[in-house]
Formats: structure tokens, sequence, C-alpha cells
């Protein structure tokens, strides 16, 4: 049955990297092992790549709950990811994810995820909103983005880290540019239609607002962890395009954190997707760097 479900959720290997997918009444869970490099975000994960992970679980949950068992396109919207043992120290690189379909009708979908260590600590949660699309439909609205590429040449790009280029610092706000990415950068997100995910989008802004936390403690090798990320996809950067990355400091909460206003946008101005960021500074080494 997780087979089935698997080849309905659009995305494909390298992106989708899931082992060990079981399904339950009410849940579905998976292992995974963290690949992407981090740069200065200090643990075992990258937050993004938690993000990536338990959105493509969620998909698997509301493949599961979605009555048409027909391939369609789980994209996305928005999501709240949550630090929730900002302490723990982890020395695993393997982790596992249980996702929950929350609610789902014919064009969204909502779920609740967790990502554990192998210990069984609890160190993120996920809340993911959905737009479904069929097939038919993705094909329909983005056949003029549709690219076929030679597969043989991707490896896994998830496992490399995609370069910020002309960086330039204006008081508290950093610009950076991402990209442009070659079809094959963005192998399996998704097949024919080579669109960079928003994980990874989201995972250059919080390196691109890891900078400018650097700027403001004056650290060149400032090391931080992300509290908490608030993420909106507003549209798909797809392969080619060129990606604006903006952050913003907009001040230190309670508990002494930097928070960031993140956009990545079209060089017209238009809007790919934004996300509030809270990062916390590190002190001590990491072991698992």
């Amino acid at each position: 049955m997780s087979e089935v479900i698997i080849d309905t959720i659009g995305v494909t290997a390298p992106y989708y990297a899931l082992d060990n997918v079981s399904l339950s009444d009410d849940e579905v869970t998976a292992d995974f092992a963290a690949e992407q490099p981090m740069e200065s975000e200090a643990g075992c994960i990258a937050a993004a790549e938690v993000g990536r992970h338990l959105a493509v679980l969620g998909a698997c949950a509301l493949a599961k709950s979605n009555p048409v068992k027909k391939k369609h396109y789980y994209i996305a919207l928005s999501a709240e990811l949550r630090n929730v043992n900002n302490n723990a120290i982890i020395q695993s690189r393997t982790f596992s994810g249980v996702a929950r379909t929350l609610n789902i009708d014919k064009r969204n979908g909502l779920v609740f995820s967790e990502l554990y260590a192998p210990d069984r600590t609890l160190l993120y949660t996920l809340n993911t909103s959905y737009s479904i699309m069929s097939e038919q439909l993705f094909q329909r609205m983005f056949n003029e983005k549709r690219q076929d590429y030679d597969y043989s040449l991707a490896g896994n790009p998830y496992a490399l880290q995609f370069p910020l280029s002309n960086i330039e610092f204006i008081d508290h706000t950093i610009h950076a540019r991402f990209g442009p990415f070659k079809p094959e950068e963005c192998s399996g997100h998704f097949a024919s239609f080579p669109c960079i995910p928003v994980a990874i989008l989201m995972h250059g802004l919080s390196r691109t607002a890891g900078r400018l936390m650097a700027q403001l403690t004056g650290g060149d090798t400032t090391r931080y962890k992300v509290v908490s990320a608030d993420v909106k996809a507003d549209a798909f950067a797809f392969a080619g395009e060129n990606i604006n990355m903006t952050a913003k400091f907009k001040g230190r909460d309670d508990a002494g954190d930097y928070i960031f206003n993140c956009r990545a946008e079209r060089s017209d101005g238009t809007t790919y997707g934004s996300m509030l960021l809270t990062l916390a500074l590190v002190d001590r080494a990491d072991a698992c760097r």
C-alpha cells in the first residue's frame, strides 16, 4: 500500500528521500537521513530540510486520505515550523517523522507532522497547508514551463549547497542573488516541470538571514539555530529564473532571539515566498558538524 501512496504524490527521488514508509489508520511514518549542508546553522539537520522531509511525508498522509488513488500534486502553500526542543544535543544524522491529516477536500489539505531523534526525543513540529491538484490540472496550468532534461545528470543536488551571490548589506537588511538553477538541480521536483522546492528557497533565505545576523553581532562565524519559521509560498520558482533574496532584521524577542522578515522575489518584485524567521545564537561547538 505504501508504494501506491508514494507513486501518487507528485515528487520523486532524489527530492523524495523517505525510507521505511509505514501506514496506519491515522498516520504515516517514515525515516530519513540529513543530507543538506548547513553553512552556519548549528545542529544535525537544517530546519529547512526538516520542512522538506516532513512536507513530503505530509503529502503521503494526504494521498493516503485522498479517496481518489490517482497521481496528485500536493503543493505546500504555508507552513509553521517550530523547534520544540532547542536545547537538545543530538548526535545523529538519521531521524523519523510522523504525519497526520487534519483536513482534506478536493482542493486543499492540512497536515500536522513531527520529527523525532532516534531516542524518540521530539525535535520539531510542522503544520502545513496544501493545495491539491490533479495531474491533468497541474500539467495544463504549467505547460509552458515544461522542460524535459537528462535525469542522469542530476545525481543528488540536495546534498550540495546552492550558492548565494551579489551579497549586499544596507542598514539592517541584506540582499542576495540565488540561482538561476539548472533543471537537473530541481530533480524530482517535479518530473518534466523542474521547480525549485520551497524548502530549498527557505534554506537560502535562512542562510541569507544568518549572514545578516553575523553582521549584526560582529562575528564572521556566527552560529545559529532556527527557533521558528512561518512560511508562505506564493508562486513557483522554475529552473532558469533568477531569485532575489532579502532579509530584514526586525528586532529581538523576549528570549533575546533575532527576528527577520525574509522574501524571495522575481526581478519584477513578484513574490515567490516569504518567511518570518526567528534565530537563536549558538555558543557551543556542535558535535555533528
